[in-house]
């Protein structure tokens, strides 16, 4: 199927992204080709550039934006491609071309990536130097020691990579305007006497893959999940609900007629999700090389 660069819809992209297919982006001038793929923080958390790393991490945990980027195995890099924003419209694409593949290409693997981006030195603060604090040693030891996103006691989020740590937030949720690496010696330091600990890692929730209806743990919503990925709002009970639709019903269980695609992000915050089959007779499986 031909699929046009600029007109591409949300569910166009997941069939992309899990096809045969060859996609170029044009970033900065410079063309970058390889796989389309559905962001998730590990593949933020892979990037080999670390302002890219730090931002597409950042806006998973953030927005509501669902994006999609383009990965190039020979060369190891990882471009953004196409943003969506929470209803599902185009808000930037660098996308000049698709092309069908005629043959299936390898998988890169991640952990790679992620190994070698925790071996690359990289830059500390010039605040980072050597302490005789008695506590250093035990403040080290609190400090949590996998890769990732982890927030402060005081509310600041921080990225861990190798033996450096990157301030993300600061406590009052705001991009600090230096965001500057400090060792983990430092980092120890300064998080005993700032009161940072515990830490809580912060990670994206998991979707289920099954497909089939699922509702939310208040019975409040109801969604169902095709073969090919995509979720659809088949109802849900009570005016509140944001669907900015131009007519709220008064009915206690409200259909959303035909179903309403909806983001990933948007499934994943009424989360927890439980199957369920509720009677209901399950839609006719749509072709996932077709328009929805």
């Amino acid at each position: 199927m031909k699929y046009d660069p600029k007109k591409l819809t949300y569910g166009d992209a997941l069939r992309i992204s899990t096809a045969n297919m060859t996609v170029t982006v044009n970033v900065g001038g410079v063309h970058v080709t390889g796989k389309l793929k559905h962001l998730d923080m590990d593949d933020a958390l892979a990037c080999d550039d670390p302002a890219l790393r730090d931002l597409m991490a950042l806006s998973l945990i953030i927005t509501d934006n669902e994006y999609f980027v383009v990965r190039d195995d020979d060369k190891g890099t990882l471009c953004p491609a196409i943003r969506f924003d929470h209803d599902l419209n185009v808000t930037w694409n660098t996308i000049i071309s698709i092309e069908e593949n005629p043959d299936d290409g390898v998988e890169l693997d991640f952990d790679d990536w992620k190994a070698t981006l925790v071996k690359v030195e990289t830059p500390t603060a010039d605040e980072d130097r050597p302490t005789d604090d008695t506590q250093a040693e035990e403040w080290e030891k609190q400090l949590p020691k996998a890769n990732g996103f982890y927030k402060a006691a005081t509310g600041s989020v921080w990225l861990h990579t190798g033996d450096t740590w990157t301030p993300i937030l600061d406590h009052h949720g705001n991009v600090p305007p230096h965001a500057l690496q400090q060792t983990t010696e430092a980092f120890a330091v300064g998080s005993g006497h700032s009161k940072r600990f515990p830490f809580e890692r912060l990670s994206e929730k998991k979707l289920p893959t099954r497909p089939g209806f699922y509702r939310n743990k208040d019975k409040t919503n109801l969604y169902h999940l095709n073969r090919c990925g995509v979720w659809k709002l088949i109802a849900y009970m009570g005016p509140d609900f944001d669907l900015q639709m131009k007519d709220p019903w008064d009915s206690p269980l409200v259909p959303v007629f035909g179903g309403e695609v909806v983001s990933e992000r948007r499934v994943r915050n009424d989360m927890p999700l439980h199957y369920c089959t509720l009677g209901l007779k399950q839609p006719k499986e749509a072709v996932c090389g077709a328009n929805f």
